[in-house]
């Protein structure tokens, strides 16, 4: 999608994105690009009361792995020793 443009853009007999009905661009390249717009727009609802089943992990691995490893002991124990010091 990024290189070719939108794959959900509908084309005419002759090839040509049009504004009116026609077949998709690329359909199995559309279908993917409509589930992962809908996968974040579901990932920032607010789930407070429990209401929704939702992946919170999509498309966020390597931020929730980074949290994690500035949440351990050893990462507190090297703060709290840097604000002892200043």
């Amino acid at each position: 999608a990024r290189d070719f443009g939108n794959p959900c853009a509908e084309t005419n007999d002759e090839g040509l994105v049009s504004s009116g009905a026609g077949e998709k661009k690329d359909v199995s390249c559309c279908l993917k690009k409509e589930k992962h717009d809908r996968c974040m727009e579901c990932k920032s609802m607010d789930c407070k009361f429990k209401t929704c089943k939702v992946n919170k992990m999509y498309y966020s691995e390597r931020t929730i792995v980074e949290e994690a490893k500035a949440s351990t002991k050893e990462a507190y124990k090297q703060h709290d020793a840097a604000a002892m010091k200043a």
